[in-house]
């Protein structure tokens, strides 16, 4: 079966003011409250997909046992369709509504579903993976006939032409990101499917995520996710290259992005990308041309001990949810922004020149893992 594995605004900074202050400028960048929502779950390894503007978040379990919704400190199990035994939740939208699959022991594929108030009920899609869902209800996903689909009304629509093709992200104007089959990221819009193409020199893109400008995140390798490169996508500059967070890591992903134009992801050197250990990855934020590491801007005294691994989405008030290593298991967060402070520009991170006051901020690429029959990263 599949089992799902893969915002605080700063001053901005233009081209002239980067050509002519001094490289380690202090910024204002907010500090946050850490929430361990994986000791809720009661589970020894969880991780937390995706959040809404209520700060109400969608977690797994690990091994797919067990699925949660998290609103306002309580957290309610989500059951799977009748007659399955596992589930995955992938995406939420501002009314509640959760997306996801479920899969039995009786070889029926991925049975896409809509979780709302309590209830579970099945999408009409055969055996497919939804992975994102608009405040319009229009859900994307990979489904093994449609390819890339785009739901809306009870209707499913292929948008990618042939299977091996997924959508993973969605905004409100229904413009849909993801996968082509030929391993390149695609755009979505006004009925028309972009090729983003790939980092120069790289031969794989993948995209994850989409806001309400058009901003699309993602990742482009040489060969694949293993060597790739976190990237922001606008339509006036292209592929931008957000670098990764330490000049030993082998790779970085942008898995989020809020309206804001900041991005979450995470860089770091184990291509187990949901590994318990706190060295090998790394969540960041990417705001106003600058990479953080988000494990700098905890808080003090905010549940010591956690090391924050991946973020995998941001909300438009800065909340941001991922996981992380404790204790040597692997849990859900929440972060929340309680202040802003003035701290050191990283010398770790690849500054992106300025194209104007966008702001940019990840995640399972989220690493997205698929069954056969609906595949992509």
């Amino acid at each position: 079966m599949l089992l799902l594995k893969w915002k605080s605004c700063i001053t901005a900074i233009t081209l002239t003011a980067i050509s002519l202050s001094v490289s380690k400028s202090a910024l204002a960048v907010s500090l946050y409250s850490l929430t361990d929502l994986g000791s809720l779950t009661g589970e020894a390894n969880s991780y937390a997909t995706d959040i809404n503007d209520s700060g109400e978040v969608t977690i797994n379990s690990l091994d797919g046992s067990d699925s949660f919704f998290y609103s306002n400190g309580s957290l309610q199990k989500i059951s799977p369709l009748p007659g399955d035994n596992q589930l995955t939740v992938t995406g939420i939208n501002n009314l509640g509504q959760v997306v996801g699959n479920s899969v039995g022991n009786n070889s029926t594929g991925n049975n896409p579903f809509l979780y709302s108030n309590g209830i579970t009920q099945p999408l009409p899609i055969q055996n497919a993976i939804p992975y994102a869902i608009n405040d319009r209800t229009q859900v994307v996903g990979g489904a093994s006939k449609l390819g890339s689909f785009l739901y809306t009304d009870g209707i499913a629509t292929s948008i990618g032409g042939t299977p091996g093709t997924v959508a993973y992200g969605l905004n409100n104007l229904g413009q849909v990101v993801g996968i082509l089959n030929s391993n390149t990221a695609f755009l979505y819009k006004n009925g028309q499917t972009i090729n983003l193409g790939t980092l120069p020199s790289d031969t794989y893109s993948s995209a994850s995520d989409i806001n309400d400008s058009g901003q699309v995140v993602g990742t482009s390798g040489l060969t694949g996710v293993d060597d790739g490169r976190a990237f922001l996508y606008t339509s006036s500059t292209g592929l931008q290259d957000l670098g990764r967070l330490r000049p030993t890591d082998l790779f970085s992903f942008a898995d989020g992005i809020n309206n804001l134009g900041q991005v979450v992801g995470f860089s770091g050197t184990n291509y187990n990308f949901y590994t318990a250990d706190g060295n090998a990855l790394q969540a960041f934020l990417y705001s106003d041309n600058t990479l953080y590491d988000l494990n700098d801007l905890i808080a003090p005294g905010s549940e010591p001990g956690f090391t924050l691994t991946a973020a995998s989405a941001i909300n438009n008030n800065g909340q941001i949810v991922g996981r992380g290593a404790v204790n040597g298991e692997l849990h859900a967060f929440l972060l929340t922004p309680i202040s802003s402070v003035s701290v050191a520009e990283p010398t770790s991170g690849v500054p992106i020149l300025s194209f104007g006051a966008v702001l940019i901020l990840f995640a399972a690429l989220k690493r997205k893992a698929d069954s056969s029959s609906a595949t992509g990263v």
